[in-house]
């Protein structure tokens, strides 16, 4: 959960640190301050990101963007994602910096580990704020998702609800998250989320389970596609009807990560687009299998299947196993 090393002021601080485990609630902190420090002004100006994890990354390529005056706008914040690399190699410069940070710059470090007993750590204490985001126990999960949906939706999350939601989905915060999402707009109006709304939408958490066949139909296992497929088809009656829209659904997701990574988008950033908060060797695997334009024609097969389906032509069960098995035919190596 996250907690603050001090209480805010009016004034945006020089230094912040945004630290811990648990990846989720790192990027809702980050997003928060970045809200908070630069408000209305135009993030093409006022904003630098800087990948942590990327070798070639210099000192000096972070700190005289720091030192740089901001132009046309009150304050610049520069973003460090993925730090604990780069705090690790060039820790002495960061001190030094911490010591005696630019004034009119705003300078967010966010990593996984950042020990409190370090100089590090104590200088941008003494200057700024340390949020630290760490996992939260299990049993304290149910009354996040209580507060999350109160505070971020605007709902009432009742506490069955979100027992169930939590038995249906797990731990993982960012996928509970995208849930509160689709009941916050399937319930519409109303300020109460009960168990009966949980239960209606519960056939759509099996999306997690059609991200499976893509995962499959990327490997070429067209074996291992088709019996996913079924699975989902016999223990979801109700297949029949988002069977398509639960594999569009994932395919965009794809085809938006696809794109990111080819503008230089950092990993975290495509986990964010596809949804994943942890460490998933599919993400990658699944980006390198497919090119931007075979994931639109994916798009396109499955908008012909929803048509066909519709129309009284081939039916859903039929269109997605022909489906798998023309994707799983050998596919031209996606280039650099």
């Amino acid at each position: 959960m996250a907690t603050k090393s001090q209480k805010r002021t009016d004034k945006p601080a020089p230094l912040y640190a945004v630290c811990g485990e648990e990846l989720f609630l790192r990027r809702q902190a980050i997003t928060e301050l970045v809200d908070e420090v630069l408000g209305p002004a135009d993030r093409s100006l006022a904003m630098s990101e800087y990948d942590g994890k990327n070798e070639s990354l210099k000192p000096a390529d972070v700190l005289d963007d720091l030192r740089t005056l901001p132009f046309l706008v009150e304050r610049k914040l520069v973003l460090l994602r993925d730090g604990d690399l780069f705090v690790k190699q060039y820790r002495a410069e960061l001190e030094a910096y911490a010591e005696k940070p630019c004034e009119r710059s705003v300078f967010v470090l966010e990593c996984k580990s950042l020990s409190a007993n370090t100089r590090l750590y104590k200088r941008i204490a003494a200057a700024g704020e340390v949020v630290k985001c760490e996992p939260i126990k299990a049993y304290q999960v149910p009354a996040w998702l209580t507060d999350r949906a109160k505070q971020t939706y605007g709902k009432r999350l009742t506490p069955k609800a979100a027992a169930m939601l939590c038995d249906l989905i797990g731990p993982e915060l960012g996928q509970l998250d995208a849930e509160l999402q689709k009941l916050t707009v399937y319930v519409n109006s109303r300020d109460r989320i009960d168990i009966g709304d949980v239960e209606a939408l519960g056939g759509r958490c099996r999306e997690e389970q059609v991200w499976g066949i893509l995962s499959a139909i990327a490997a070429g296992d067209r074996a291992k596609a088709l019996f996913l497929w079924e699975e989902v088809w016999q223990t979801d009656r109700a297949a029949n009807g988002r069977a398509i829209g639960g594999l569009a659904y994932s395919v965009r997701r794809l085809l938006a990560a696809k794109r990111a990574e080819l503008a230089g988008a950092p990993l975290d950033e495509l986990r964010k687009l596809m949804m994943i908060w942890r460490d998933d060797p599919r993400l990658q695997r699944e980006l390198n299998a497919f090119s931007v334009d075979q994931i639109e024609q994916m798009l396109c097969r499955l908008l012909d299947a929803d048509v066909a389906a519709k129309s009284g032509g081939m039916g859903v069960r039929s269109s997605i196993e022909t489906f798998i098995v023309e994707l799983c035919q050998p596919r031209k190596k996606v280039g650099a």
